[in-house]
């Protein structure tokens, strides 16, 4: 493929997400919302830490300091909001994570709370 024609690919073809502005590096990575209003750090931890939960080899595929745990979900809430079978996730200590914008939007959702504001 020519570089024009990787361009023309790169146009045709829309990267996810609305803002580009993220980043990796040896200490730290980003994470950020699709619309761009939150964006969360991912810092680079102290010490090692992490949950003894595994997969079927017995590794965990990400074996990070501020790491806890990868989970695949298939509850009905996950099917609806991803528009898929299942989604998987992440679980970073809080002591690993750093707000760099956007704190403000974010909200929680319970479906306990829910079923209060229902009933």
């Amino acid at each position: 493929m020519t570089t024009e024609q990787s361009h023309k690919a790169e146009k045709s073809f829309p990267r996810a997400g609305v803002t580009q502005d993220g980043w990796s590096t040896e200490d730290e990575a980003t994470a950020t919302c699709y619309c761009g209003a939150v964006q969360l750090v991912l810092v680079k931890p102290l010490r090692e830490t992490g949950n003894p939960k595994t997969l079927t080899n017995g590794r965990q595929p990400l074996k990070k300091p501020g790491f806890a745990f990868s989970f695949v979900c298939h509850c009905s809430d996950c099917r609806k909001i991803t528009a898929s079978m299942f989604t998987t996730g992440i679980v970073v200590l809080d002591s690993h994570l750093k707000h760099n914008r956007g704190e403000e939007n974010l909200k929680q959702f319970s479906p306990q709370l829910m079923q209060e504001l229902v009933s």
